[in-house]
């Protein structure tokens, strides 16, 4: 697995690119953003074990153009029965909404497979309003209306609206 970060601009996938061809790596995954000017990003590549030094060796020699790497060596997990759904939230915005949901999804063993959140002023009262979404990899051995009642009783606590969906 790779990270890159880079203050943003254009040619930085194409720099990790060239390193990830040039050694004959192949990119299978990635989440790419920008973000308050900076372009960050994770990539799973899947690279022959002979070429790993030199190919860290050229990752590292991309710093010259201020893109930063860093290399973490996975095995990918054994597939694990799940199911997908999609969790949306919106609620006034209050510190510790993330950590509660994330407590919640820990606590019932859910992989949190990607979440995208954001505050803005509501249109009618200005107050702010947090608003997220969430992708979740629900193992099947979870009674979906057990997690269905958890969300209710978060919502209840938080004031924030979850809707759960496949």
């Amino acid at each position: 697995m790779l990270g890159v970060m880079s203050e943003d601009r254009t040619g930085i996938l194409n720099a990790l690119s060239a390193v990830i061809t040039k050694h004959g790596g192949e990119w299978t995954e990635s989440k790419m953003v920008t973000m308050a000017g900076k372009f960050a990003g994770i990539s799973v590549v899947e690279l022959p074990c002979r070429v790993q030094e030199a190919f860290t060796a050229d990752l590292n020699a991309l710093i010259a153009q201020g893109i930063r790497v860093w290399v973490e060596r996975i095995e990918l997990p054994a597939d694990l029965v799940c199911q997908e759904f999609h969790l949306e939230m919106v609620g006034q915005d209050r510190p510790g909404i993330i950590r509660e949901i994330t407590g919640l999804l820990a606590q019932r063993g859910i992989n949190l497979e990607a979440l995208e959140s954001r505050i803005e002023s509501a249109s009618m009262s200005g107050e702010m309003l947090f608003i997220g979404s969430a992708t979740l990899q629900v193992p099947e051995n979870i009674d979906l209306t057990d997690l269905q009642d958890d969300f209710e009783a978060l919502a209840n606590e938080m004031m924030v609206d979850f809707k759960l969906s496949e």
